[in-house]
């Protein structure tokens, strides 16, 4: 790259030096390196490649739930530019898979959060994070998780009416998570 700085495949040695530095799991350094690729030649026929090596790159860096997820939230929406920019395309599939494995994260990090202040008995705090789950991971497998304990949280401070709402819409939108089964045995 840099002896040879006028040669006609710079670009694919560029990338290809971002796939080096992503296998060897030095994520930060790929994803620079990818960058530069897009910032020198964003019409170049494998930007798409380019793109989701960004998004592969972050996502590398994305810790695990109990953790700070700033990359999380930055690979995703890395991802989401790599679906947007280049739709139709396979690289915009992968990215949306990446995307949406990475929203899971974000539904566990909220939903350990919950958790916590449950078992401390601060139930106003669970109920918020209960509700980031339910509300912004609908689709995830935590959110009859998070309303059971909605359910369980409104009930321990007294709030019934709510916690017959968050019960409602458990046995509604979720029938067959384990979540309702427990919620029915409760009644039973």
């Amino acid at each position: 790259l840099i002896a040879h700085g006028d040669w006609d495949r710079v670009p694919e040695a560029r990338l290809m030096l971002g796939d080096v530095y992503y296998e060897k799991e030095d994520f930060l350094t790929a994803r620079s390196e990818y960058r530069r690729f897009l910032d020198r030649y964003a019409g170049h026929p494998r930007s798409a490649d380019a793109a989701l090596g960004i998004c592969r790159a972050l996502a590398g860096l994305a810790p695990r739930p109990q953790r700070d997820q700033t990359y999380t939230q930055e690979a995703i929406g890395a991802c989401r530019n790599v679906v947007v920019d280049f739709a139709g395309r396979e690289q915009a599939a992968t990215a949306a898979q990446i995307s949406n494995a990475l929203r899971l994260t974000l539904a566990e990090k909220d939903f350990l959060n919950a958790e916590f202040y449950f078992r401390r008995r601060m139930y106003d705090s669970a109920i918020k994070y209960y509700e980031f789950v339910v509300n912004l991971y609908p689709e995830s497998e935590f959110a009859p998780q998070a309303l059971l304990g909605l359910y369980h949280s409104n009930l321990r401070i007294g709030y019934e009416d709510l916690a017959d709402e968050a019960r409602a819409r458990l046995l509604r939108e979720y029938p067959e998570s384990e979540a309702a089964q427990e919620i029915r045995t409760d009644d039973g």
